[in-house]
């Protein structure tokens, strides 16, 4: 799944110091969050419970995001979520037991809002 969004930024805008505090924001929430510059863009890659218990039963949540400033406009392209653990749930429930098919729901619709959450949070931190 990928999504992406444009939203003006004021002349002067600094990326790496916006994503810094982005980051930041969700390291206080229990993410590992971890930054790649590439040219004039800059990627973090947002990840919460994954591997373990937590991917089996399809809770992890993670994408990456990718930041660029073109001509006062930030531009952010959503890329790489973390479904894969929500489909080993929804086997695992579906054919072992119920518990893990519910949690892996659970998972999947929370990493579905997950982008929205984020651009929520990036339109909040520019405004």
């Amino acid at each position: 799944m990928a999504d992406s969004f444009m939203i003006n930024v004021p002349e002067g805008f600094e990326l790496e110091t916006f994503t810094r505090h982005l980051a930041d924001f969700y390291r206080s929430g229990g993410f590992a969050v971890t930054s790649a510059s590439l040219d004039n863009s800059i990627i973090l890659d947002f990840d919460k419970g994954v591997g373990g218990i937590n991917m089996l039963l399809g809770l992890d949540i993670g994408i990456k995001a990718t930041f660029t400033v073109r001509e006062n406009t930030l531009i952010v392209y959503f890329s790489d979520a973390s479904w894969t653990g929500k489909i080993i749930g929804l086997c695992v429930g579906w054919f072992v037991c119920l518990i893990p098919l519910i949690t892996a729901i659970i998972g999947a619709v929370k990493q579905a809002q997950f982008p929205n959450d984020l651009r929520n949070t990036v339109l909040m931190m520019i405004k």
